[in-house]
């Protein structure tokens, strides 16, 4: 790693001059963010994956006691379900760079508002206006939550010390699973019941401007700028970071485009994204509907079926990073290696999960199968998705951005592929070719990544930006010392 040489003088200054900042050492401070960024991933997934069970119900009769409850004779349920990541894939590529140059916490805020007033609009708008209604909301929804992880990811580059990344990052990510957890089977339960579907739409906006209060008062874009951060936690996130010096930079600092996409260790990382986004997308947008189709499954339980893989995905969230961390710094592996083998079990395994799923017959064994294709693919957020951190902590949101960005273009293909490939959606042959499909994209994206990525932060990373031959020979040279003292 680059030395990098951290004065803390004029910050005691500044500390010592400010009357606003209030010290809490009981409470750290770098927990509260990752708290609140669990719950804004959780609500914003709940809110992204509201109309995959919703649908169920609104283009069928009978699924709610409420006969007042509106349904339609929609045909375009695919074109439906992908018109979020139409617009959510775009906005990756610029998210990034808005994050580098703006404050993180003032996008991700008005992000939420849009997003969270959209959920309240779209049974409106889907009584009156129709498929397209539901289609123009669900645009705006994909615009609002493209900035939402890149920027999350620009926020955990400021927060999360070296020594606790991967268990941060990882529990932050968790809250992807908490959303579709408490999404699915609450939406489920609301569409079969006197409510109906449209008051999930309801449920999941008002909690989401709730989440917008707390986020308003408690965050803050990193941690010099925090009111309430006591000086010792704040010396050692920037110790950690490196993040003193940077204070004198420009927040608009250029961004080395050229160097990073002329990067293999990167290219091998957006390589992995587009296996995680095509699996994760096919799996949230199109698994109830397969239940629907192809089972006897109500409503109300599939919501149930549908999330239960989410529940055991966070369960073992609380495995993987502790794991990964322990193998990392009791020498057990290197960096590189642990990154190799969280991704790896989220890939392969789900892979051979789908290809099983793909002939199995039996209710239960379906249920299974999916718990092991959904659960197991989290391991992945301690391969690839930590690795934008490694390599770039300073440009982790930019390069987060145009991963996720290309990840989620061709992710858009994944439910019209099933419009396409599936015309009856009751034929299981027709169903078991988009599991293969999304098998061999599982296993081809992994094989990639495990075999190109690098776990060590890249030359161009660097505060002082030197060569790419002078960096890697500092990074050789603390290398040796290392070895020396050991």
């Amino acid at each position: 790693m680059c030395t990098i040489r951290v004065n803390y003088s004029s910050i005691e200054k500044m500390e010592a001059i400010s009357d606003k900042k209030v010290s809490v050492p009981w409470i750290k401070i770098r927990y509260v963010q990752m708290v609140l960024l669990f719950f804004l991933l959780g609500m914003s997934y709940a809110i992204r994956t509201i109309l995959s069970v919703a649908i169920v119900a609104m283009v069928t009769t009978d699924t709610s006691i409420n006969s007042d409850i509106p349904t339609f004779d929609w045909k375009n349920t695919g074109v439906i379900l992908s018109a979020f990541y139409w617009s959510y894939a775009l906005l990756q590529f610029f998210a990034g760079p808005i994050a580098h140059t703006f404050s993180p916490k003032w996008i991700l805020t008005i992000a939420m508002v849009v997003n969270s007033g959209t959920s309240l609009l779209i049974p409106i708008l889907a009584v009156h206006l129709g498929s397209g209604g539901v289609i123009a909301c669900r645009v705006i929804q994909g615009i609002a939550q493209g900035f939402i992880i890149p920027l999350v990811h620009t926020m955990l580059g400021r927060w999360a010390p070296t020594e606790e990344r991967s268990w941060i990052n990882t529990t932050v990510y968790s809250g992807c699973s908490f959303g579709t957890i408490i999404s699915m089977p609450i939406t489920g339960y609301i569409s079969a019941s006197w409510l109906g579907w449209p008051f999930s739409f309801y449920l999941f906006g008002i909690l989401g401007m709730v989440w917008c209060v707390f986020w308003i008062i408690f965050s803050a874009d990193r941690p010099a700028t925090h009111k309430s951060i006591s000086l010792e936690e704040r010396r050692y996130i920037e110790e950690s970071l490196g993040q003193a010096e940077e204070e004198n930079i420009q927040v608009n600092e250029k961004v080395p485009w050229r160097a990073i996409l002329t990067s293999l260790p990167y290219w091998a990382v957006v390589v992995g994204a587009i296996g995680e986004s095509w699996g994760s997308t096919f799996l949230i947008t199109e698994i109830p509907t397969y239940l629907s189709k192809t089972t006897d499954i109500d409503i109300e339980k599939n919501g149930l079926y549908s999330s239960a893989p989410y529940v055991v995905a966070a369960v073992l969230t609380v495995i993987y990073w502790p794991l990964a961390d322990y193998l990392i710094h009791s020498n057990v592996t290197s960096r590189k290696t642990s990154r190799r083998i969280f991704h790896g079990l989220g890939a392969f395994l789900p892979a051979l999960a789908l290809v099983w799923l793909a002939y199995e017959k039996n209710r239960w064994g379906i249920a299974a199968l999916l718990i092991v294709a959904i659960s197991l693919n989290g391991a992945m957020f301690c391969g690839y998705n930590v690795n934008h951190i490694d390599i770039s902590p300073r440009f982790s949101g930019v390069l987060f951005g145009i991963s996720n960005g290309i990840g989620q273009t061709l992710a858009i293909l994944a439910p019209l592929l099933v419009q396409f490939i599936v015309y009856d959606e009751t034929d299981k042959d027709l169903w078991r070719t988009m599991f293969v499909i999304a098998a061999i994209i599982y296993a081809a994206t992994a094989v990639v990544f495990i075999t190109y990525l690098s776990a060590e932060r890249q030359w161009w990373d660097a505060i002082s930006r030197p060569s790419k031959g002078d960096f890697q020979s500092e990074l050789q040279s603390h290398r040796d010392q290392e070895l020396i003292n050991q």
